[in-house]
């Protein structure tokens, strides 16, 4: 009999002992620092991107490297890529190159609407592009040339290590004097860009 009351008594006193141990280790799991969860806000659209236009029409490609700013609802490029609209104006690359400086740099402003996916970490971009109206010198004459610009597809800003806005334009139409470049290709442009 008193073998089993020793026998008790350790396993309770071991029992006892260890509680003590168990709540402790449960205790710093509660202290330890949780991530911050990423919030995102249309404030965060606000502000200077830069980035690579990839640039297609038909089947040549090319990249070119891009900024802009965002600002309530409005992109503002401060110099919007013009070589392949002014190769489509003038088949002659030498007057196009020369064209192409003689313009220099061309300021365009493209509205967008926004939503918030909050539960996606994310914010779409209506895009609402207007024609470009550009003063283009043709041989030794200003000549006025429209571009109509047209969404792809819908834009998107993420927010998650980096901030990135991604969307695409398409020069759908260009006008040289109000008769139509014909033949012509669709110039697409595709914008990834990382908020600096």
């Amino acid at each position: 009999m008193k073998k089993i009351n020793h026998v008790k008594l350790i396993s309770m006193l071991v029992i006892l002992l260890a509680v003590p141990f168990a709540l402790a280790s449960c205790s710093n799991d509660d202290e330890a620092p949780k991530p911050n969860p990423v919030t995102i806000s249309f404030d965060d659209l606000n502000g200077e991107y830069t980035g690579k236009a990839s640039v297609s029409q038909g089947t040549v490609n090319g990249e070119t490297a891009v900024t802009f700013s965002a600002k309530k609802n409005l992109i503002s490029y401060s110099e919007f890529p013009m070589k392949e609209i002014i190769y489509s104006v003038i088949s002659d690359p030498a007057k196009a190159s020369q064209a192409l400086t003689a313009i220099g740099k061309v300021k365009y402003d493209l509205d967008y609407t926004a939503v918030l996916y909050q539960y996606k970490k994310e914010i779409e971009l209506n895009l609402l592009p207007k024609e470009l109206t550009v003063q283009v010198p043709v041989d030794g004459i200003n000549k006025k040339v429209i571009i109509t610009f047209t969404a792809s597809k819908k834009g998107l800003f993420t927010k998650q290590n980096t901030q990135n806005m991604n969307f695409e334009l398409l020069a759908s139409k260009i006008t040289v004097e109000g008769t139509a470049v014909n033949p012509f290709n669709p110039i697409k442009y595709n914008f990834q860009m990382l908020k600096k």
